[in-house]
């Protein structure tokens, strides 16, 4: 009889000879992590009425954490309890380095799971005949689709789109990482997959895990707590900010594929070859600045934030074929940029990986001076977002700066008000006076902190919408060069989507969809709306928990198919005006030709119906 519950198998192969935690130690530690998220959480009512889940009812989730048989039982628990938000800046992770790889790369197409990607180095052809295109069927007896099911609580930051979910879980099913995914230490030292190949013919392979790091197989008891002890349980100040090392991405397993289809990228280049990625700098600010640039942030957990392609450099597709390369070829190009005949139009191409660059400064100028060029030379533009894992609101905002030819709205949110943002405002606002900061940032902490005070004293969970960039989200200037003349490109911009555009990379697809500045192509973005912040979450067992404070909000009121009229992007993303899924078998096949064909076609007849 095939295995069907590959969780639950797992969680019962911890030795029961293993220390674990105390009933009590776990019931604290899940109300402890359920207290944050009802403190702190911003869009509670969206998830209770909209998306069906009530953080606030714990009990069942109670009785699930008292009969939980192990640690790990236990702390996958947490983990489904904040995936069951549904929201991907929201996740429950522990300190855990420990990854499993089978050294395959998989994704989903037409519904099926497809092999995009085979490590040589790990499974030689001669032992392992496995093919790109080939179809991953089922892994240790269980079919895919049932072990998909089953690992979509583990798809971290990708929580906002049945879509996105799939694929991420898809991912999980020969990459597991521990800090998300707590039975993966239990994992075996190989697996047995069945492949079907193209002509229908199946093979099974035994494959193993490649293993690294240490994994978590027990937290382990803190002698003499007891609930009905006076003492207060000790403090886990040390383990704060333990975050787990950053994660191999999912493009990154690619690289040293020889024979792997990869990220599909530009032109020559061969199938998986990485562009050699540099960490975005702290770039200085004053101290007074640095709460007000935490709130401008909305990006996946930093361990995450590469997973599936999120920020990966070169597009999915091939360029058209007459594509001429400007930016991408630099090792300090923060876009690939570019331009393409298509009928007797110049059309101006520009991939923006993410809204996380190396230096913001010299990307700003980049794309100023791109912009200019695209300006000059071309009818019209294509943007490419698609797998931007989103990063800096406010430089998103810049960006636009240089495609409005006229005021527009600039990024807002609502706030989850509580005492200790009165505190953090207060604070800032002191802060900022006695450093003689300029007056319009004295003004913004003095409207965040006035916003908060108001909302706590009327009894409402939320702030009214809030600027996140400046003094004001209304009317932002647009773009000028040297001699005050406006320098944003005016003329018809495409904007190309995925599930994988997320959080701020959503924010920028939502500007300018909402002003009419832009047609949006692809597919509905994930749905990421909001500010995270890290917390410590658990005390016994270490774990740590991001939760949405705010609240992105849009210009109207915008309907989106499954979802009631909405002012914001959480879970309803950015639907685009011309759907296109990329995620086919033809595709797949032919490096995204039916996909170019469509948004090149569009961009044409954008620009045909803008001439006079």
């Amino acid at each position: 009889m095939l295995l069907r519950n590959a969780a639950v198998f797992l969680l019962c192969l911890a030795p029961a000879c293993f220390g674990q935690l105390t009933t009590d130690q776990k019931v604290s530690d899940f109300l402890q992590l359920a207290g944050l998220y009802a403190k702190n959480y911003a869009p509670y009512e969206w998830k209770r009425d909209v998306i069906g889940f009530d953080l606030y009812n714990v009990k069942p989730w109670v009785e699930k954490v008292k009969n939980s048989k192990s640690d790990i039982e236990f702390l996958d628990l947490c983990v489904r309890y904040v995936a069951s938000l549904q929201d991907s800046h929201d996740e429950f992770y522990i300190a855990s380095d420990f990854v499993a790889d089978m050294r395959i790369v998989v994704d989903i197409y037409d519904g099926k799971v497809l092999v995009e990607g085979v490590d040589r180095t790990a499974l030689p052809r001669r032992l392992f005949p496995i093919n790109i295109g080939d179809e991953l069927v089922s892994v240790d007896g269980i079919p895919v689709e049932d072990l998909i099911q089953q690992f979509i609580p583990y798809s971290a930051n990708g929580m906002g789109n049945p879509s996105t979910r799939r694929r991420l879980a898809a991912d999980s099913l020969t990459y597991r990482y521990q800090s998300f995914m707590p039975i993966a230490g239990l994992v075996g030292d190989s697996a047995v997959i069945v492949t079907r190949d193209v002509n229908g013919v199946e093979a099974s392979y035994t494959v193993p895990w490649v293993k690294s790091g240490t994994p978590m197989i027990k937290v382990g008891p803190v002698p003499g707590f007891d609930l009905s002890s006076v003492k207060n349980p000790k403090s886990a100040d040390d383990l704060r900010r333990m975050l787990p090392d950053r994660q191999l991405s999912r493009m990154e397993r690619r690289n040293p594929l020889n024979e792997q289809r990869g990220a599909l990228q530009l032109a020559r280049f061969n199938r998986g070859i990485l562009r050699e990625r540099t960490v975005p700098e702290i770039e200085a600010v004053p101290e007074y600045m640095r709460p007000y640039q935490e709130l401008q942030t909305m990006s996946g957990v930093q361990t995450k934030q590469d997973a599936a392609g999120f920020g990966f450099f070169y597009p999915v597709f091939d360029p058209p074929a007459n594509f001429k390369i400007r930016l991408g070829f630099g090792s300090a190009d923060e876009f690939l940029t570019g331009t393409f005949k298509a009928g007797t139009y110049n059309v101006g191409f520009i991939r923006i990986p993410s809204m996380s660059p190396a230096n913001s400064t010299n990307a700003l100028k980049q794309f100023a001076s791109e912009i200019a060029y695209l300006k000059a030379n071309t009818d019209g533009l294509v943007i490419d977002v698609m797998n931007n894992g989103g990063g800096s609101l406010c430089y998103t905002q810049a960006l636009e700066q240089y495609l409005f030819t006229k005021p527009f709205r600039g990024v807002a949110y609502e706030m989850r008000a509580t005492q200790t943002w009165v505190n953090f405002f207060s604070g800032s606002l002191t802060s900022a006076k006695n450093a003689n900061a300029p007056q319009w940032v004295q003004d913004l902490y003095q409207a965040y902190l006035n916003e908060v005070k108001q909302a706590l004293s009327e009894n409402r969970g939320r702030t009214g919408s809030l600027p996140v960039c400046g003094y004001t989200f209304e009317n932002i200037a647009p773009a000028v060069d040297t001699t005050g003349a406006v320098a944003a490109y005016d003329k018809p911009i495409l904007v190309l989507t995925d599930e994988f555009t997320l959080s701020s990379g959503e924010a920028f697809t939502m500007m300018l969809q909402d002003a009419g500045r832009a047609k949006v192509l692809g597919m509905r973005t994930d749905g990421g709306g909001g500010n995270p912040g890290a917390y410590n979450a658990t005390t016994y067992s270490e774990g740590i928990a991001r939760v949405t404070r705010t609240f992105v909000t849009r210009a109207n009121l915008v309907s989106t198919p499954n979802f009631p009229p909405a002012n914001h992007m959480e879970n309803v993303g950015v639907y685009p005006d011309i759907l296109v899924d990329y995620m086919t078998r033809e595709n797949f096949d032919t490096f995204g030709g039916p996909f170019v064909d469509a948004f090149t076609s569009t961009i044409v007849d954008m620009i045909a119906q803008s001439k006079p």
